[in-house]
């Protein structure tokens, strides 16, 4: 009897002792926080790119108001669209407005863009902003 008491206890430390595929388990548990991390890396990269590239649109937009000062809201609208599609393609919205409320008038420029994570645990939407204002002529 005791020979078969120390036969099972000889068995469960085995058990116990043995280690194999305890790497397939602990890669299986930090996987998804690995792939979570790249994942957002990816993402902040993403917002970074886009941001740029909207606020390189709307100086370019506002630039090309001071150069041709009787442009319409309407064209540089459509020139900002041209100038997104150049570099980004991103799917921002351009504003322009002329304010000519005091001496000097200014072009003002804004675009917006609904960002969309795809790291599925964030799961929000974030909104891009980015604004230019520039004088284009004197009263």
């Amino acid at each position: 009897m005791a020979h078969k008491i120390a036969s099972i206890i000889n068995k469960t430390r085995s058990y116990l002792a043995n280690d194999r595929g305890v790497a397939a388990v602990e890669f299986a548990i930090v996987l998804p926080v690995f792939i979570m991390l790249i994942m957002g890396i990816v993402d902040f990269g993403r917002i970074y790119w886009i941001k740029s590239a909207m606020q390189f649109v709307v100086e370019q937009s506002t630039r090309y108001a001071m150069v041709n000062t009787s442009i319409s809201e309407a064209a540089l609208e459509t020139y900002a669209y041209a100038q997104e599609a150049s570099v980004s393609g991103s799917g921002a919205t351009f504003e322009a407005t002329i304010d000519a409320s005091g001496t000097v008038n200014y072009m003002t420029v804004t675009g917006t863009y609904t960002f969309s994570f795809i790291t599925p645990l964030v799961g929000t939407t974030l909104t891009l902003d980015a604004k230019s204002v520039t004088p284009i002529s004197e009263d």
